[in-house]
């Protein structure tokens, strides 16, 4: 379904909707057992495998980010008394960036590769906190290379190659498996694209598809100041395959996580 050829009255369904869902999200996610792995699971299996880099936990974190993302947005949106033009983008980005992650580490129906991208995960988030720690002159208790070195325990202990491992994983390999595994109306790499050009401050998103007013002739040619506003039907497209993308994500979760 296209938000463009919406109705008001039905746009403001949408949301609705939308916010509703992730209302329900957001309470689970607030339980302990929200996202509770059943014994003789799938999920339990690739726990035991990998130990102490439980699969179940890399995912939760993730699917946890997604879930507070789009409660997020609804909430700026309906809530705020403010319709920002572009911020709603930057958490829509978040909630499908950090949703495909979890599709991209649980898609697979081998153990050993939901294993591997469990370990791919954990390289990357280890990686970047060293990079970020260093940047800021904050001392690292355990060095890069000693964390490194346990998470290739574990890859050994599978007989998988780490070299493939240590350099973890991009967004755009998450984005794009989640794209291939969803069955959405919407679609994930393009709505993540869209919005990471908002999130971006691109021009070519932004002065292509905002509503904008002019609010003072050129002063010179070619140049005048335009006034951006927020716009709830657009703001929709990103915001749905976002709820798509999490609802997608937590159903996989749910079916790994499920005792066989």
């Amino acid at each position: 379904m296209d938000p463009a050829q919406l109705s008001d009255e039905q746009v403001q369904h949408q949301w609705q909707r939308i916010a509703t869902r992730a209302h329900s999200l957001i309470e689970r996610s607030g339980s302990p057992t929200g996202f509770a792995v059943a014994s003789g699971s799938p999920l339990a299996g690739d726990d035991a495998a990998a130990t102490p880099y439980r699969v179940s936990d890399a995912a939760q974190v993730c699917l946890l980010s997604a879930i507070d993302h789009l409660h997020a947005l609804c909430a700026l949106v309906l809530h705020s008394g403010y319709l920002h033009a572009t911020a709603p983008f930057t958490l829509a980005r978040g909630a499908l960036e950090t949703a495909s992650a979890a599709v991209w580490m649980l898609c697979p129906a081998g153990r050993d590769d939901r294993v591997r991208r469990a370990l791919q995960w954990n390289a990357k988030d280890i990686t970047d906190g060293d990079r970020a720690a260093r940047s800021a002159g904050v001392p690292v208790p355990v060095s890069l290379q000693e964390r490194m070195d346990k998470l290739e325990v574990v890859a050994a202990r599978r007989g998988l190659d780490f070299t493939g491992i240590r350099r973890g994983y991009t967004s755009s390999e998450a984005v794009k498996a989640a794209e291939e595994q969803l069955d959405t109306a919407m679609g994930v790499l393009f709505p993540w694209q869209f919005a990471s050009g908002h999130a971006h401050g691109r021009r070519w998103n932004i002065l292509g598809v905002v509503q904008g007013e002019h609010v003072t002739p050129a002063t010179e040619a070619g140049v005048s100041t335009l006034r951006i506003e927020g716009d709830y039907r657009l703001s929709l497209y990103p915001t749905w395959a976002a709820e798509e993308a999490v609802s997608g994500a937590v159903q996989l979760f749910d079916r790994r996580a499920a005792a066989s």
